[in-house]
């Protein structure tokens, strides 16, 4: 018997970029249900492991995306947003992993172009079996992490921006 090889960061890449599910614990197919009232003490429950596993890293721990926007339909997954002093992943990935978190694997992870500025990022999976969730770090000055923070609030504060 050989010695099993992990894929390398790029076969991952490759076959993530051909529609293949990452992980092999994440659901193919995505609902939209009702507001859950719940899922804000979910996010606190997620945010208290977070800043316990970063540290003073995290500058803030944020509800972030759909379930963050009371009385709003959405997709059954707490997405959380942190806002880190810098982005290192060779620091800040062991951290995450430690405690269960998956780096995720595809192309977009890394970077996203916010307000035409290109800004640092990493999207974490949950840890396998737990709370279906998305842990976005940013850092803290970056546009991308303000923008999440308006849109939500912008949803949060306009009703016909919601029903629409």
């Amino acid at each position: 018997m050989h010695d099993a090889v992990p894929p390398s960061a790029e076969s991952r890449h490759r076959k993530v970029a051909s529609g293949d599910m990452p992980f092999p614990d994440e659901r193919g197919q995505v609902a939209v249900v009702e507001y859950r009232p719940q899922w804000p003490a979910e996010f606190e429950l997620l945010a208290g492991v977070l800043r316990d596993a970063l540290g003073d890293l995290a500058l803030r721990v944020d509800h972030v995306g759909s379930t963050s926007v009371p009385g709003l339909p959405a997709k059954d997954c707490i997405d959380v947003q942190v806002r880190m002093r810098s982005i290192d992943e060779a620091r800040d990935e062991p951290l995450l992993a430690a405690i269960g978190f998956r780096c995720r694997p595809e192309p977009w992870n890394r970077i996203e172009v916010s307000g035409g500025q290109r800004c640092h990022k990493l999207v974490f999976a949950p840890p396998i079996g737990a709370r279906s969730c998305n842990v976005h770090l940013r850092e803290g000055s970056g546009p991308n992490a303000r923008f999440a923070l308006l849109f939500r609030d912008y949803l949060r504060a306009d009703e016909d921006a919601r029903r629409a």
